[in-house]
């Protein structure tokens, strides 16, 4: 059938060419032309059978002519393509080092920490409201008045020595405890105006603090701490305590609604609070030179978060919102800080109290001691023979949790809901046969189906080796050979005269092993976990830790004892049990196992914890209905408020194409023009000042939570839990959800609420005696520049001075045209070139992707015009919700039941680090739960948080083997954990539980007392003959 060469003619035809591999050359083999027939026309190729090469296909027959070689030239171009290369160009590998050292561009000027620059807290303090005003006023003529009439006008504060101004401080501490309301009112007023910088001789409106938006003067700064350190030096800061708690006392009592002027009662507490937080503030900026302050301060009897918890949760209470809500939150936020630390004292107390081992780190990825028990669990179940490391918790087999068992519930590792996923089309659960039950009288399932005879229609599966067999042989190692009781194992060994030699174990799982092993992390929480379920457990078997015998006296038989006998047994128990409670040992306060690690002041910050938990057992549920209440006020207003008349970073849907989790694409630009458009007009003042209390009370509100939840977790895990309980309870998670869902989190972070002509250092400034002298020198300094300025021509050249010696007129022109008329059009050159930009900014926002790539280019130099403190509170919501949901099956369905996904995706698209990383946390927690539809559609979402979150060593969040088993569970672990907690705040705190709770653990504890009433067993009733225990030997 192939074409016989003798046609070829003679001059075409050419020995044998050997051809190379077409993966190595990229020629076509046997299709090649000499060099000397390049410059001729073409001639046909002739036909030929072709020959086989590797990489090559035969390319069939060749039809002689042009057309045909033409042919034979288009297949290999279309069938071959260029080798891919291996090797990096210089080019590409210097693009490569330059992206990977290259730093991330950041977006905003914003980096998390406990507080804001001083002066912004500071003026966070005040509002803006005419009355505020009229206080601070009366505090300054009340402190110059009596300044003046004590000096007789002779010298300033500045000028009188140190015995003079201690004089006149201890007078005013004196009057503080006044009973006359006019003279209290004043002294009071004179140390506000004392702590507060005396600012009518040290503000300065031309000294603005550098690196701050304030323009708080740094003599009036300097002034405020040394008017705390003198008022510490001469221990008036417990007076002003005491004077303060009394006069929430009159407030609580309700008699202040009695007084002919309650602004005046008003004014005092307001007052008093600004002595004690502008104290606690000053001694938070600066803790090393402020000891003496500090020292008083946590010396002050009752504690300040003591007494700050019972302040905040009794405005549970106060419908009339008499008493001022967020300077109570600021307060007491500052006094958490101030007594039991910042971020930067948990984690050196954290560290002193870990329990991990030595040399690993926070960026070692480990695992719990819970996954490395389920990991031996699996090993074992297929391997026997390996016996993996101990677990660091004696944990009992099928157990998969830390806390109690759950009553009637079926284990999680049964046959019908293993750890291993179950296959589909099977009768045996996932997890191993060793576990299965075995019904011996049974008879043997039907084999599986014959393959069919060939063809798709013949399943894999159903040749596969079950993978959740045991491996029972071969044994361990060779020191199996020597252990007895082998049987016919042993007679096959000596026929086959074989020995095992070495281990038999895949070197993978033994590696395996050991990595886990070795990986574990034992935390501190961990721990005091399994420890109150090991005291729950023998306490639900009647066993108690302190079992002294007091209940001898009812045991006893007391029908032989007369009435009045029995009444003096009653009276000497009443006593006894006084004298107990009364020198009832504190509980103790866990120090880890390390305690020489923790430093004296970490132990009182431990011990403060302790007993502010305490203290606040029975206040906690009104402190969390008091601290969400903010959340709830936020959602009205927005709701409430249409798009256009709410004020800026406030606003709801509307049309917002980037609301709702929905990416939008890139905004239009018509959209953020509009925007711009509706934010021109000025707010009124009511209305900035209610949107900017808002957001201060929300800034304190979120730090409160935060901190309490990080110290409670520190001091006790239980703690911890109990607060997220109430938490939950209290709608924390519906709450936050709907806030988001009502607001752009973009311009929540672009709000400017803040108004320099209404702040506090503002009406200092205009109310200084240094005010007309900065003015002076102002203009001095503008007149030079001035000059300056037009010793140049418009060009940039400066005139020669023979042009201004022959005009000496025209180079001095009146005051008005020299500096008002120029300095006009620079300032609208200026606020024009500031709107055009505010513009811009509002149209390009930095924003980026679910990857975190930008969308639209970042700034050059990092946002400096954004709200702080919405920073600052919208990653501390997340933050509250992360640690609520952590871990706990029950709670993260909530979180899928609320669709918490496409809420939570808007936060993605800001360009924050902290911000990104809680939201993806989020994420994390419910992805398990979700479908499949909705992970194939998020997987940039599920990508991100792989790059971002720290993984663990048993992470299967995204492909969970046994998730329906986790749902099952998911109620019951909730219900034990919540009982457990329970039962740690009544065995613990006694004195802070009702009564009729203790009462009624106190009849549950005699367990088998319980147990002998079930079969009617009396222990008082004397044995009758031919009862039903006369059959048992020992008992007739």
């Amino acid at each position: 059938m192939w074409p016989n060469p003798r046609f070829v003619p003679e001059e075409i035809s050419e020995p044998p060419r050997p051809t190379d591999d077409v993966a190595d050359t990229g020629e076509v083999a046997g299709g090649g032309i000499r060099t000397e027939q390049l410059n001729k026309p073409p001639v046909p190729v002739p036909p030929s059978r072709p020959s086989l090469h590797r990489n090559a296909m035969p390319s069939g027959l060749a039809a002689a002519g042009a057309p045909g070689q033409a042919k034979i030239k288009q297949q290999p171009q279309q069938q071959q393509s260029p080798a891919p290369t291996d090797s990096l160009s210089l080019l590409q590998l210097r693009r490569i080092v330059a992206e990977v050292n290259r730093a991330e561009p950041v977006a905003y000027d914003f980096v998390y920490s406990d507080m804001g620059p001083h002066a912004e807290e500071i003026d966070e303090w005040f509002v803006y409201q005419f009355w505020q005003w009229v206080r601070l006023n009366a505090a300054q003529k009340a402190f110059e008045w009596h300044w003046n009439n004590d000096s007789d006008g002779q010298h300033s504060w500045d000028d009188a020595d140190h015995d003079t101004r201690a004089k006149f401080i201890q007078a005013a501490i004196a009057g503080v405890q006044s009973n006359d309301a006019a003279l209290r009112s004043a002294s009071i007023g004179k140390i506000v105006y004392l702590v507060l910088g005396r600012w009518g001789d040290t503000a300065m409106s031309n000294a603005p603090v550098g690196g701050s938006r304030s323009i708080a003067s740094i003599p009036q700064l300097q002034a405020i701490k040394a008017g705390v350190e003198c008022l510490a030096s001469l221990e008036g800061l417990p007076v002003i305590w005491e004077a303060l708690r009394n006069c929430f006392e009159l407030h609580w009592s309700g008699d202040i609604h009695q007084q002919a002027s309650p602004q005046e009662a008003q004014d005092e507490l307001m007052n008093l609070m600004t002595i004690i937080y502008i104290a606690i503030q000053e001694t938070l900026n600066d803790p090393d030179d402020m000891s003496s302050s500090y020292k008083a301060l946590l010396e002050l009897n009752p504690s300040l978060v003591d007494f700050m918890l019972t302040a905040t949760s009794k405005l549970r209470w106060d419908e009339q919102n008499f008493m001022p809500l967020t300077q109570i939150f600021l307060l007491f936020w500052k006094s958490i800080l101030l007594v039991f630390g910042g971020t930067q004292d948990l984690a050196k107390v954290k560290a002193a109290l870990s329990e991990t081992k030595e040399g690993m780190s926070k960026e070692t990825i480990t695992a719990s001691p819970l996954d490395y028990h389920v990991f031996r669990q699996e090993i074992t179940s297929k391997y026997p023979a390996y016996v993996p490391p101990q677990p660091l918790i004696p944990l009992e087999d099928e157990t998969t949790s830390i806390l109690p068992p759950i009553p009637n519930h079926p284990a999680r590792n049964n046959g019908s809901n293993g750890i291993i996923a179950t296959p589909a089309q099977l009768q045996t659960g996932g997890a191993s046969i060793l576990n299965q039950p075995v019904h011996i009288a049974t008879p043997a399932p039907s084999p599986p189906p014959s393959p069919g005879v060939g063809g798709k229609a013949g399943k894999k599966q159903n040749y596969q080796t079950n993978q959740n067999f045991p491996f029972m042989y071969p044994p361990l190692d060779a020191t199996s050979n020597s252990a007895g009781g082998k049987g016919m194992a042993g007679i096959d060994d000596s026929i086959v005269s074989r020995r095992w030699e070495g281990s038999d174990i895949p070197a993978s799982i033994l590696e395996a092993g050991e990595l886990f092993s070795a990986r574990v992390r034992m935390t501190r929480a961990t721990r005091q976990m399994w420890e109150e379920r090991e005291r729950f457990l023998k306490f639900e078997r009647g066993w108690t830790e302190n079992d002294d015998d007091e209940d001898e006296i009812e045991d006893l038989d007391l029908n032989e004892l007369t009435l009045e006998e029995r009444e003096v047994l009653k009276e000497i128990k009443a006593e006894d049990k006084t004298a107990k409670l009364a020198h009832a040992p504190e509980p103790e306060v866990d120090y880890g196992p390390h305690p020489e690690n923790l430093s004296e002041r970490d132990k009182q910050r431990l011990i403060a914890v302790e007993r502010f938990y305490k203290e606040s057992l029975p206040h906690l549920q009104s402190l969390v209905i008091v601290l969400l209440r903010p959340i709830l006020v936020n959602v009205t207003a927005i709701v409430a408020q249409q798009a256009g008349q709410m004020p800026n970073g406030m606003a709801g849907r509307g049309n917002n194409p980037g609301m709702n989790g929905g990416s939008g694409g890139p905004r239009p630009p018509e959209i953020p023009g509009q925007i711009a458009a509706q934010e021109e007009p000025e707010h009124s003042l009511e209305e900035v000042d209610a949107a900017r209390t808002r957001e201060i009370t929300s800034k304190a509100m979120t730090g409160i939570l935060v901190l309490l939840l990080k110290w409670l977790r520190i001091s006790h895990v239980l703690k911890f839990e109990y607060f997220t309980q109430l938490l939950l309870d209290s709608n924390y998670i519906p709450l936050v959800l709907k806030l988001f869902a009502h607001q752009d989190v973009q311009q929540v972070v672009d709000s400017k609420m803040d108004r320099v002509e209404n702040s506090f250092f503002q009406f200092c400034n205009l109310r200084s005696k240094l005010k007309d002298k900065a003015d002076s020198d102002l203009e001095n300094e503008d007149e030079e520049e001035r000059e300056d300025a037009e010793g140049e021509d418009k060009t940039g050249q400066q005139k020669q001075p023979d042009s201004e010696n022959d005009s000496e007129d025209e180079a001095v022109p009146p005051p008005i045209k020299r500096r008002r008329s120029p300095a006009r059009d620079v300032d609208a050159e200026e606020e024009e070139d500031e709107g055009e930009a505010s513009d811009d900014q509002a149209s390009t926002r930095p924003e980026v992707d679910e990857l975190g790539y930008p969308v639209n280019p970042l700034p050059e130099e990092p946002i400096t015009d954004f709200s702080r403190r919405n920073f600052f509170s919208l990653i501390n919501y997340l933050r509250v919700l992360q640690k609520i949901c952590k871990n706990k099956s029950h709670r993260n369905l909530l979180l899928v039941q609320y669709k918490s996904s496409t809420i939570l995706r808007k936060s993605l698209r800001v360009p924050q680090p902290e911000l990104r990383l809680y939201t993806l946390k989020l994420f994390k927690n419910q992805v398990p739960y979700c479908g499949r539809k909705w992970r194939q559609s998020n997987m940039r979402v599920i990508t991100a948080v792989y790059l971002h979150c720290r993984p663990e060593l048993r992470d299967e969040w995204l492909a969970g083997s046994d998730v329906d088993a986790e749902v099952d569970s998911a109620l019951p672990l909730e219900q034990a954990l919540r009982s457990l907690t329970h039962w740690f705040n009544v065995r613990r705190y006694p004195d802070k539980i009702a009564a009729d709770i203790r009462t009624a653990m106190r009849e549950e504890q005699d367990f088998f007392s319980r147990e002998l009433e079930k079969i009617d067993v009396g222990w008082g009733d004397e044995a009758e003959p031919g009862g039903e225990l006369d059959h048992v030997e020992g008992w007739a």
